[in-house]
């Protein structure tokens, strides 16, 4: 049973924007106006709804959150604009809450137009099928190539009124043009935690760098990365400031909520049959480790290695060595589902029928020590299979 925080209720409904049907509008409600703070891509395409709610959260407040799918509502010219504050507007009115706590977030297609009549005739009906138990209908909701929907919820051992637990959880979608800063993808986590604006940011901030930055598919940025964290409060607990006893906590428990979203994103990616965990150590310094872990992550040919089964080290040494990253590639050990393959520049494979069979699994480790530090890393990324082509080829229409 899904312990979903306090004060928050969901809905998910079909209104027809998606061609070949299916659920395609989401409504997050808080009962009251919650602290929010968000995180976006950093392409420089940004999608109208992206701009719309940096804005709205200079406010520091949002109640609610309509999110749709099949249609990303980038570069649609000013009418895609005018088209999201249309919904905007008629929402907020339906909802009786200011319009400026109302957050708008797209996935799809990019240049199309919202069907704006379609959308609008739906919120009535979207808006009475809020509940609790709506957050599945929501998170499938805003599914575009996603295989299923990615909730997380927990409850965390900090205490609030009446020594009940808070509350941590969310949704969230993504599969396909995943690359960090952010990875390509939709997510809203809520909280029953009464925590001020500073402590949510800064521990969105380390649970986003943590978990979304960590994660890549194919090395695409979209133009409608949203990741939306909303504090209801409800939990009653002493607030939560950035040199509160319980921020350290607060802020792990969020980056837990966020990895694991993060990770069945990765798993979950366009045609993937597995999901690869690359883990570096030894890094000269925090940079290092990402830069090598990530260049390692977005191979091709790395990824279909992985796909067939196949235990080829050399692409993985290849992708290492490509990239800026201090070491000595003398000193780099390489491991391969546990098993160690390189060391000292010399293949050391014992038994690779034993790694080919352990290559069949769903979950696949690399570990690299670099030797050259003490700062490490972990990305998440997925195989590259012929379903990804056949997805994107086909993907618009």
């Amino acid at each position: 049973m899904l312990v979903i925080p306090r004060g928050f209720k969901f809905s998910g409904i079909s209104c027809g924007i998606k061609e070949k049907g299916g659920k395609d509008l989401a409504l997050i409600y808080a009962t009251q106006p919650c602290v929010a703070c968000g995180m976006f891509t950093q392409n420089k395409f940004k999608a109208h709804p992206v701009l719309i709610d940096i804005e709205r959260l200079k406010e520091g407040e949002a109640q609610v959150i309509l999110a749709n799918s099949g249609c990303a509502n980038a570069l649609s010219g000013k009418e895609g604009k005018e088209d999201a504050l249309a919904i905007s507007r008629q929402l907020s009115s339906l909802l009786g809450i200011k319009e400026s706590h109302l957050l708008l977030a797209s996935t799809g297609v990019i240049g199309k137009r919202l069907p704006v009549e379609k959308i609008n005739k739906s919120l009535p009906l979207l808006i009475e099928k809020i509940k609790e138990e709506g957050v599945g209908d929501a998170a499938e909701a805003i599914m575009t190539t996603d295989t299923f929907p990615k909730i997380y919820f927990i409850e965390t051992k900090i205490k609030g009124r009446g020594k009940k637990s808070i509350r941590i959880g969310g949704i969230a979608k993504g599969a396909g043009m995943i690359s960090p800063q952010l990875a390509t993808m939709l997510c809203f986590l809520f909280t029953d935690a009464c925590i001020d604006r500073e402590a949510l940011g800064e521990s969105l901030k380390t649970a986003v760098e943590g978990s979304f930055n960590r994660i890549l598919v194919d090395g695409d940025m979209s133009t409608n990365d949203t990741v939306i964290a909303l504090a209801s409060g409800l939990a009653r607990n002493p607030r939560i400031k950035t040199d509160s006893d319980n921020f350290p906590l607060f802020a792990e428990s969020l980056t837990e909520v966020a990895r694991e979203l993060a990770k069945m994103i990765a798993k979950d990616g366009e045609g993937a049959t597995k999901l690869i965990e690359i883990r570096v150590k030894g890094a000269w310094d925090a940079k290092d480790a990402h830069r090598a872990a990530r260049s390692i992550a977005r191979s091709p040919l790395v990824k279909t290695a992985i796909y067939g089964g196949d235990p080829n080290w050399g692409r993985i040494l290849c992708a290492l060595g490509q990239v800026k990253v201090k070491f000595k590639p003398h000193r780099v050990i390489l491991k391969i589902q546990g098993i160690k393959v390189f060391e000292n520049l010399e293949p050391v494979i014992k038994d690779r029928k034993e790694l080919i069979n352990k290559l069949q699994e769903k979950k696949v480790l690399l570990e690299i020590n670099l030797q050259h530090g003490h700062h490490r890393t972990v990305f998440w990324t997925c195989d590259l299979t012929e379903e990804y082509v056949k997805i994107n080829a086909h993907y618009h229409t």
